[in-house]
């Protein structure tokens, strides 16, 4: 089974995002803020490791989009609550071996 992956996350807010790595236990061992227009790389290991991606400050996510990407037929979740996104890695049959990458793009014009 594929657990691990490399996520991309662009920042497509005018606002700074912040993404959090969240380990089983509900700790984090990464937080990192995002500036409008860069992207960062984090690497995603376990399907039970998760990213949190907190939308600007006073932002609702409802309003926004959260385009989600990957290379290979590899299934990645995600929820949303007001102000931020979760993602994470569903169990799946591809090889543990196949290096897989998800492409992640957080905010832009709201819709209408």
């Amino acid at each position: 089974m594929a657990e691990q992956a490399d996520v991309y996350v662009k920042n497509k807010f005018s606002g700074d995002i912040t993404v959090i790595r969240k380990l089983p236990d509900g700790s984090s061992d990464l937080n990192i803020t995002i500036t409008y227009g860069n992207t960062e790389q984090v690497y995603l290991a376990g399907t039970d490791v998760s990213l949190v991606i907190q939308a600007p400050e006073g932002v609702d996510t409802k309003d926004y989009p959260l385009v989600v990407r990957t290379g290979l037929d590899l299934a990645v979740s995600h929820s949303r609550t007001d102000s931020n996104w979760r993602i994470r890695i569903e169990p799946n049959d591809l090889p543990p071996e196949v290096p897989t990458t998800v492409n992640v793009e957080a905010g832009a014009d709201p819709p209408g």
